[in-house]
């Protein structure tokens, strides 16, 4: 993240999938070095059954203080997170011990803003156009002007899901119908497969098919197990299938364009 130049000390949540080390350990260090960096703001953790004593546990035994408000929610299937501008849904995934995949999901917006009908209705150029532009009814000279008289219809946002650890299914796909990016495990290539069913991880064609079977617009396969010097033979099966597809690293950085 100090790479990336993202800050500790900005707003924040961090959805956990599932209480394998690989994808909770690292929580600990994060929570140390936002306290040593004086954060104040809130922070929120959401994961499967055991993250609170997880963590409780693990910081009371390191011996250090988080000065700021720290929630902990366990997640359940269904909607975990709601914010002004987004929602967060979970569902159940298929791995080796309890794992939830997570689906981002951006509120509608405003529609279009059409100033020539704000002029129309006496409505004046100035901050009762952003007003209008947020959702907001104003009022002119005694008459209320709704965003519905001067706008589009609602525009639609956007979608990502990320999958965790888990073997491909129907549930999933269907959870993931039509999201903008999907963020999926192809640990294996297909030759892997019974390694991949044994121990409830996916392959990148196993990927490939769920992808193009739930309709997304892209997919980004990560999770690569090190046996693999490069992901190019992962990605290059996985577009077989599914031609829209690429490798997660760390430090890409991906444009999702709006539907």
């Amino acid at each position: 993240m100090a790479r990336m130049g993202l800050s500790l000390l900005k707003p924040m949540r961090i959805f956990i999938t599932h209480m394998h080390g690989d994808h909770v350990i690292g929580v600990l260090g994060l929570l140390q070095s936002m306290a040593l960096l004086g954060r104040e703001r809130p922070l929120e953790i959401y994961g499967p059954t055991g993250i609170r004593s997880f963590i409780e546990v693990n910081t009371k035994l390191l011996n250090f203080k988080i000065p700021f408000q720290l929630k902990i929610t366990r997640v359940k299937e269904g909607p975990v997170c709601e914010a002004e501008d987004y929602t967060v849904r979970a569902m159940r995934s298929n791995h080796s011990v309890l794992s939830y995949a997570y689906l981002f999901e951006e509120k509608p917006r405003p529609g279009v803003f059409y100033p020539e009908k704000a002029l129309q209705l006496g409505v004046p150029r100035g901050p009762l156009w952003g007003r209008l532009q947020r959702g907001e009814p104003v009022t002119v000279g005694g008459r209320t002007v709704t965003p519905q008289e001067v706008t589009g219809p609602p525009r639609e946002g956007r979608k990502i899901g990320i999958s965790g650890d888990t073997r491909p299914s129907a549930r999933l796909a269907s959870f993931f119908r039509g999201v903008d990016a999907l963020v999926f495990e192809a640990t294996f290539l297909s030759e892997m497969e019974g390694k991949a069913r044994e121990s409830y991880h996916s392959t990148s064609l196993e990927a490939a098919r769920l992808a193009s079977q739930a309709g997304v617009r892209r997919l980004y396969i990560t999770h690569f197990s090190p046996r693999y010097r490069s992901s190019r033979p992962l990605l290059r099966e996985a577009r077989r299938i599914f031609p829209n597809t690429f490798a997660a690293e760390d430090g890409l950085k991906v444009e999702i364009p709006y539907p």
